[in-house]
């Protein structure tokens, strides 16, 4: 991939976002592509980490196995989105599995590399700090959603979430694709696959929404955002 291309693919990521031509290049300078198959695991839970990741291509999921070898997934990346920063800057170990979902393309920054670079980058270090604030208050909202929100409620605010990432206004027809099994996704909202099943059901009787296999229309925002707020009970 040539450098201008690069440049501008990382550009898009929050990350990277803002900051002036100098410290483009100097990024550039450290960054390590790498291309992954489909089903190849970049790294496990309790490796060394070394450093963190920007997704160019594909996508990757991030979960953890119980101690029965059940997988719970806490997260997709998709195409643009950098992931492992917290963990590389601990200094410490992974605490998740990635493991690539489809062929992926990425790049790869060294943390101590990194490090180095910020510590001459207020743009960057501000850029970091931000990113850091988007992931604790997207961990805050799980909790939230695990301990107060009905399963329905945790389905609905996870397909518009989905709904936004895939095209931005979310209107009445808009469809997405589920990115996991039902049964994945069923631990990821926090319940069994049989709950997910009768939400997905009462949604459908409802006319709220329409699932074909993997795909799922919302027929009715208002009443999936009704839903997810927990204004309507189904």
């Amino acid at each position: 991939m040539e450098k201008k291309q690069l440049r501008e693919q990382l550009q898009e990521a929050d990350l990277f976002s803002r900051l002036e031509a100098d410290d483009l290049a100097a990024l550039l300078g450290i960054a390590r592509m790498r291309q992954i198959d489909d089903g190849e695991i970049l790294f496990a839970a309790g490796d060394r980490a070394t450093g963190f990741y920007v997704l160019l291509q594909g996508k990757i999921k991030l979960y953890k196995v119980s101690a029965d070898g059940k997988e719970y997934i806490l997260r997709v990346v998709r195409s643009r989105q950098t992931f492992a920063e917290a963990a590389a800057f601990s200094g410490l170990t992974y605490p998740v599995f990635a493991e690539c979902m489809s062929p992926c393309q990425l790049v790869y920054f060294d943390a101590d590399d990194f490090r180095t670079l910020i510590q001459g980058s207020p743009q960057l270090a501000l850029n970091m700090i931000a990113t850091m604030a988007s992931l604790l208050q997207s961990l805050n909202q799980k909790i939230e959603d695990l301990s107060l929100r009905e399963v329905a409620a945790r389905l609905c605010r996870h397909l518009l979430t989905r709904a936004r990432d895939e095209h931005g206004e979310v209107t009445d027809g808009v469809s997405v694709q589920l990115e996991t099994t039902k049964s994945a996704l069923a631990a990821r909202l926090g319940t069994i696959s049989e709950t997910l099943s009768r939400s997905f059901k009462k949604l459908q009787q409802h006319g709220v929404v329409a699932v074909d296999r993997d795909q799922v229309t919302l027929l009715d925002c208002d009443q999936v955002q009704q839903v997810a707020e927990g204004d309507l009970k189904l």
